[in-house]
C-alpha cells in the first residue's frame, strides 16, 4: 500500500487499540469516586472526559510512531508491532497531520472540562498535550531517559482520577489520591513490558528507557510491584484506614490476576512480551473495574 494512501487499517494499527483501554481504566474509578460521593456529577463531563482521554492516547500513539521513526529507533530490526510510519504504511507528512488533528480533537473535548474546572484544569490540559507530544519526540524525549513509566503514572494515575473527580464534583476527594496510585501502577507497567521488549533495539538507538537501566532482573522486581501494588495498597486501606472489606474482596482477586502476569513476565523474551503487553493492558482494565465496582458498592466517601 502507498504510504500517500494509508487504509483505515493502517490507521488503526497506528492507533494501538491494545493500548486504549489504559486510557479508560483510570477515569472509571474518577467516575465510580464521582458517583459515591455526596455531591453531584454532570454526565456529560464524564462523557467528555472519555473521549479526551482516548484522543489523549491516539495522540501519544501517533506521536511515538512518528517520533520513533524520525530518530531511528523504530528499525525492520524491531520485535515490537509494525510501526506505520516506519514501515511507510503512513507517510511522515500524513502523520504529522494526524497529530495536529488528534491534538485539537482533545482540545475540543477537553474545554467544557477546563471551563468546569476552571484555570488549573487549562494549564493540566496544556501539560497533557506536550506531555503527549514530548514522550518520544522534542529535544529531551522522557521516553529516551528512563521517565516513561514515571510520566504514564502521573497521568493516567493522578491526573485522572485526583483531577478527573475534581472535575466531576467541583471538589478534591481525599480518597482520590491512593485511588490513583492503585489505577495508575499496572498501567504503568504497560510501560515497562514494551520497553522490555524492545530492549534489544533501544539501546543501540541510545534510547535510555527505564527498562534499559534497570537491566531485566530488577525490571521483573520492578514489574511486580507495579501489578501487586494495587492488591497492597487496598489491602492497607482496609486494615489501616477502615475501608469497607468490599475493597479487600477486589485486592484479592486483583491479585490472583497479577501474579499470573508476573509469572509470565519473568518467563517471557522477545515477541512472547508482545502478548503480555495486550494481557497487561486488559488487566489495567480489570483492575480498575474492580476497585470500581468496589467504591460503588461501598460508597467509600
Amino acid at each position: 500500500m502507498s504510504d500517500n494512501n494509508p487504509t483505515w487499517g493502517d490507521w488503526l494499527l497506528a492507533m494501538r487499540p491494545k493500548t486504549l483501554p489504559a486510557a479508560i481504566a483510570p477515569l472509571l474509578v474518577a467516575i465510580a469516586l464521582s458517583l459515591s460521593s455526596p455531591y453531584s456529577v454532570n454526565p456529560l463531563l464524564i462523557v467528555l472526559a472519555l473521549l479526551c482521554s482516548l484522543c489523549l492516547q491516539i495522540l501519544v500513539n501517533f506521536a511515538n510512531d512518528y517520533s520513533d521513526a524520525q530518530s531511528g529507533v523504530d528499525t525492520e530490526a524491531r520485535i515490537g508491532p509494525i510501526r506505520a510510519t516506519q514501515s511507510g504504511l503512513i507517510s511522515h507528512s500524513a502523520m504529522k497531520k494526524a497529530i495536529a488533528i488528534t491534538a485539537l480533537s482533545a482540545l475540543l473535548m477537553g474545554a467544557p472540562l477546563i471551563l468546569a474546572g476552571g484555570w488549573p484544569m487549562a494549564l493540566i490540559g496544556l501539560t497533557c498535550i506536550l506531555a503527549a507530544l514530548a514522550y518520544s519526540g522534542g529535544p529531551y524525549p522522557l521516553a529516551s531517559h528512563a521517565l516513561g513509566e514515571f510520566t504514564v503514572l502521573i497521568f493516567f494515575g493522578f491526573v485522572a482520577v485526583v483531577c478527573g473527580s475534581y472535575v466531576f464534583t467541583g471538589h478534591l476527594l481525599p480518597q482520590s489520591w491512593l485511588m490513583a496510585l492503585i489505577s495508575g501502577l499496572p498501567i504503568s507497567a504497560i510501560m515497562l513490558v514494551n520497553n522490555t521488549r524492545d530492549m534489544a533495539t533501544d539501546k543501540p538507538a541510545g534510547k535510555n528507557t527505564l527498562a534499559v537501566l534497570l537491566g531485566r532482573n530488577r525490571a521483573n522486581k520492578l514489574y511486580a510491584l507495579m501489578m501487586l501494588g494495587p492488591a497492597l495498597l487496598a489491602a492497607l486501606l482496609v486494615l489501616l484506614a477502615h475501608y469497607p472489606l468490599l475493597l479487600l474482596l477486589a485486592a484479592i482477586i486483583s491479585w490472583g490476576f497479577a501474579r499470573g502476569l508476573c509469572k509470565r513476565f519473568v518467563q517471557s523474551q522477545g515477541e512472547s512480551l508482545n502478548s503480555l503487553l495486550a494481557s497487561t493492558a486488559q488487566f489495567s482494565l480489570i483492575n480498575s473495574l474492580l476497585f470500581s465496582a468496589a467504591i460503588l458498592l461501598a460508597g467509600i466517601i
